[in-house]
């Protein structure tokens, strides 16, 4: 079996431990000029870690308040030897892309990047309503209303990259996040593409293997259409709870399951929800693309008001989630992994290699400045720790 890039997804368990090695990233914020600067973020010091959200073994995203503005935001922390040893041309992508695609309503957004000797983090705004796939697991089979509203925007969020060049590569239930309102969040750019408009295509083995579309598993160049191969999977599990092909763990069975079977539905599944998967699970490219092309006509979105999908929080869910979790105030102190920091120190030509990995939104400035306005003119007082609020956002 090929080694599968899959594995950059978290999954496997970490081991924790504080890094010995302080930040080191000295670059300017891009774009930032110092007296306009966002809410500063120097290293892990500039955050309270409350607890781990997800990990694997590049690293983990772990729910962390930012003590200047006291804001809670999910902390991705990724290992920069993983990268270099897997990805090494690709180091910055994640960044870029995220940097690019800000804007969208449908995109896990982040506040700001920043790195260490051992690590690059990404501070996300905080999504309390967890994960797709703990949405399944927890309301499968998903009533119509919900498959078609959630299907919709994760439409609108993969036709906003792929217009902007971008193949998300590893689109998956893991991957799709809700806001506290029920509203879809495309997050982990770690396994995606760049500059693909057109005709042009790309190589390369990359994705979660149960998700992947045929044309990757082949070694075929592909374009876009592999994402809604991908987007077929998740809505095929939000319509049934199960997986559409080889329930096989054996890797080599469910690769041949991909390329030649088609999916088993159920008697009792909505012909109309039946006839979209089908469509998005075509083992053509071209015939998978060209369904793609007209889907937002399909009559199983004939209830979808796209104008209102398309405005981000202008729709309303058809469903209600649980009330989002209390915000913990209780702090982690071993956040990081002694496995790098007992490690010696990375060379410098891969260090050079991260080189411009340091961002801030300028949402950030946003958030100074209400802070500012909130803070009366009073000699300063020793510091002291405050709750966090009960703000949520992504990971």
């Amino acid at each position: 079996m090929k080694k599968k890039k899959m594995e950059k997804a978290m999954g496997d368990k970490a081991v924790d431990g504080p890094s010995v090695y302080p930040n080191t990233d000295t670059e300017q914020l891009s774009g930032i000029t110092p007296a306009e600067s966002p809410i500063i973020v120097t290293g892990v010091e500039s955050f309270t870690f409350h607890k781990i959200l997800g990990e694997g073994s590049y690293g983990k995203v772990m729910l962390a308040t930012h003590q200047a503005c006291q804001k809670q935001l999910a902390v991705k922390m990724v290992k920069k030897r993983l990268l270099v040893k897997d990805s090494r041309d690709d180091v910055l992508i994640e960044r870029q892309v995220l940097e690019m695609i800000r804007k969208s309503p449908f995109i896990s957004r982040a506040f700001a990047t920043f790195q260490s000797q051992d690590y690059v983090f990404y501070a996300m705004e905080y999504l309390s309503g967890g994960d797709l796939r703990g949405f399944i697991t927890t309301y499968a089979p998903i009533p119509i209303p919900a498959i078609r509203f959630i299907a919709a925007e994760l439409i609108c969020g993969l036709q906003f990259l792929h217009s902007r060049g971008i193949i998300h590569r590893d689109i998956k239930s893991d991957n799709i996040l809700l806001d506290n309102n029920g509203h879809l969040k495309i997050a982990d750019f770690g396994l995606a593409v760049m500059n693909i408009f057109g005709n042009a295509k790309t190589t390369g083995w990359a994705g979660t293997l149960k998700y992947m579309a045929p044309e990757i598993l082949l070694e075929k160049p592909y374009n876009t259409a592999v994402d809604w191969f991908s987007a077929g999977v998740v809505i095929y599990e939000m319509a049934t709870g199960r997986y559409p092909f080889s329930e096989d763990e054996i890797e080599e069975n469910i690769e041949k399951a991909l390329i030649n079977d088609d999916p088993a539905f159920p008697k009792e599944l909505d012909p109309q929800v039946k006839a979209v998967i089908k469509g998005l699970l075509d083992k053509s490219p071209k015939s998978r693309q060209k369904f793609v092309d007209n889907i937002k006509d399909h009559p199983f979105f004939t209830e979808i008001n796209w104008t209102e999908i398309e405005g981000g929080n202008k729709a309303s869910p058809p469903f209600h989630l649980p009330p989002p979790p209390v915000m913990t105030s209780d702090a982690m102190k071993d956040v990081l992994s002694f496995s790098e920091a007992t490690k010696p120190r990375m060379a410098k030509k891969n260090q050079n290699l991260f080189c411009g990995f340091t961002f801030a939104d300028d949402g950030w400035k946003v958030v100074k400045q209400m802070q500012k306005a909130k803070t009366p003119n009073r000699r300063p007082k020793t510091p002291h720790h405050r709750s966090p609020t009960t703000e949520s956002g992504g990971g």
